[in-house]
């Protein structure tokens, strides 16, 4: 059976790293990044794994693994259920590795797997497809959330430094250079009317890919047009890295990106942000799979850049 393989790793890194080796870290005081999930049942969340900070080992960011993914012929993968749930989440003896498979309908995996090295952690999310149909049109969304909603209390094990996922604290790349986004970015259009006083804690700057599809077009995405609380800027994402700076230190990063990705946004009412992968047509019979990264990052936004760009060269 043949394979497309497009996989995903999670980095945390610091300063003095090697480029032609990004996953290993000199003169840092980074620990080994552990895995982990919930232990209750929920019905929310379902899908989180739990990524342990290699800066302070008893606080984690949530990655809804997925939020959602779902096509033609592909019934959505959701983080909610409707009746309270174990996580499905199987964490290795040591908290390196974990899976997580689903059947979303007879005859078609859901796969999701992570394996840390070092202090990198790597992800592979694929479907196989073993019916006599192709499976295409295949939208996802993986969600890196380092604390919980605004609307709850806060968690003391969050990673509060980076909770405001604001386009204050967000950063990008358009044509490889650095941009802030909705502050460097540009926007001509109407405005989600919505009663806000307040822009920067409640609009969803979306930002499409350079060489992909404009979001806005996609009929069953609809974040972006309407009443809904996301716009699209005018910039595109080149590569298609997003970045929250610490509230504390604009020096230290929580990042991600998917090769290919779809579309990049940042929610600061949930706090969460995104670089959402391109998942391709899944033909009958076959599998496909994708890649992205998440980096823990010491240093300034242009040397994390040039990290992603190390990363994108392995793939």
């Amino acid at each position: 059976m043949g394979r497309i393989t497009i996989t995903a790793g999670i980095l945390a890194a610091a300063m003095g790293c090697s480029l032609t080796r990004p996953f290993e870290v000199s003169g840092s005081q980074a620990r080994p990044i552990k895995l982990g999930t919930y232990t209750e049942m929920r019905e929310h969340g379902v899908r989180d794994l739990f990524i342990h900070s290699p800066w302070e080992p008893e606080k984690f960011a949530s990655l809804s693994l997925p939020e959602h993914c779902w096509g033609h012929d592909l019934p959505n993968t959701s983080h909610d259920n409707p009746i309270p749930m174990s996580s499905p989440w199987r964490i290795g003896p040591d908290s390196s590795s974990a899976v997580f498979e689903y059947e979303p309908r007879p005859g078609v995996l859901y796969r999701a797997r992570a394996h840390a090295d070092s202090i990198a952690v790597r992800l592979e999310v694929g479907i196989v497809n073993r019916t006599a149909e192709p499976i295409k049109d295949i939208r996802t969304l993986i969600c890196l959330k380092p604390d919980q909603s605004q609307a709850l209390t806060r968690r003391p094990d969050a990673l509060s430094e980076f909770r405001d996922t604001s386009f204050s604290n967000t950063w990008i790349a358009v044509a490889g250079k650095p941009v802030q986004l909705g502050i460097g970015t540009h926007y001509t259009g109407d405005l989600p009317d919505r009663g806000w006083k307040d822009l920067r804690t409640n609009i969803n700057w979306g930002v499409n890919v350079k060489g992909g599809r404009d979001n806005r077009t996609i009929e069953d995405i609809n974040w972006f047009r309407g009443n809904s609380p996301g716009r699209i800027v005018e910039e595109v994402a080149d590569p298609p890295l997003i970045a929250i700076h610490s509230s504390q230190d604009e020096n230290r990063w929580l990042a991600t990106i998917w090769c290919p990705a779809r579309v990049l946004f940042c929610n600061p009412r949930n706090p969460c942000f995104h670089s959402d992968p391109e998942i391709p047509d899944c033909p009958a019979g076959d599998s496909v799979s994708v890649k992205g990264i998440i980096f823990f990052h010491e240093g300034p936004f242009e040397s994390l850049l040039e990290r992603s760009r190390a990363w994108i060269k392995e793939q």
